[in-house]
């Protein structure tokens, strides 16, 4: 039922109705820009003023374009990632076996030398590189230059790539303290299986994520889905194989996994809820 006062004064019930298709088919396409229509003024017969008058029926679609940098730094990924694979002879198929069998992951490091110094240093940036992007793009605000967009995403790369250091560092630290060393180091390696599955399955996602208007959403919780469904796997797989090759008891195991592994998760789960 029409109200008397979302009706313009001299106007017919034909052309109203042209003008809110009009609005509706302005409304419902890929290029609307950002913003949206100022309510028309109506004369309202009680008071005799013009008062802003909306239809509850129009939606507005607040449309955020991605900036054309993301597409080339996606393309890197997928280039830097492909090559790591083809010179390592790689497939994805024998990365998804390994990471749920241990005599597959053993065949995969002895065939492709996964173990050695500087493809383990290689593989940080492989993962990193998308999955800071999804969290740059997703929850830090931009800015109108883009270069100092682009220099803030690098600046964000190289502060995760330290952390990843870091953290593998005192992982073989606290490994050759407690005269851990092989069963540390077949840890990391499996780590390491798990950590290009994040890289392949964040260069996959992220595309969509920037550049789908409707429901790039959706994708980043895919995303967030699959990376904790792979956090989980690489944690029960880690445990496992702990308990059956450290000589550390198990106290001490489970002050490592609450220390490097589920306490930087919270720490990182709070700051992006609180952005």
């Amino acid at each position: 039922m029409l109200q008397i006062d979302t009706l313009p004064p001299y106007a017919s019930l034909a052309d109203s109705t042209a003008d809110s298709l009009q609005i509706i088919c302005a409304y419902d396409t890929l290029f609307t820009p950002i913003g949206r229509v100022e309510p028309t003024l109506h004369k309202s017969l009680f008071s005799h003023h013009l008062l802003p008058v909306e239809n509850s029926h129009e939606i507005s679609i607040m449309h955020q374009g991605s900036p054309g940098w993301l597409l080339a730094f996606i393309a890197l990924s997928i280039f830097l990632i492909c090559t790591f694979l083809r010179n390592k002879q790689i497939s994805f198929l024998d990365l998804l076996h390994s990471a749920i069998d241990s005599r597959a992951m053993d065949r995969l490091l002895r065939d492709s030398n996964l173990t050695h110094a500087t493809d383990q240093a290689i593989i940080a940036p492989l993962m990193l590189l998308p999955l800071a992007l999804v969290g740059f793009h997703s929850f830090i605000p931009h800015v109108s230059n883009l270069w100092l967009n682009i220099l803030h995403y690098i600046l964000l790369l190289m502060g995760c790539c330290i952390i990843y250091y870091s953290r593998n560092g005192i992982i073989r630290l606290l490994g050759n303290a407690f005269d851990n060393t092989d069963s540390v180091h077949l840890y990391l390696s499996s780590n390491y299986i798990y950590h290009l599955l994040y890289g392949i399955a964040a260069t996959a996602i992220s595309f969509f994520i920037f550049y789908t208007d409707r429901v790039g959403q959706t994708f980043l919780y895919i995303l967030f889905g699959t990376i904790g469904l792979l956090f989980i796997m690489r944690l029960f797989r880690g445990m496992q194989l702990f308990l059956t090759n450290s000589k550390t008891p198990k106290f001490f195991l489970f002050y490592y996994l609450c220390i490097l592994e589920i306490v930087p998760i919270i720490i990182v789960t709070k700051l992006v809820i609180s952005l």
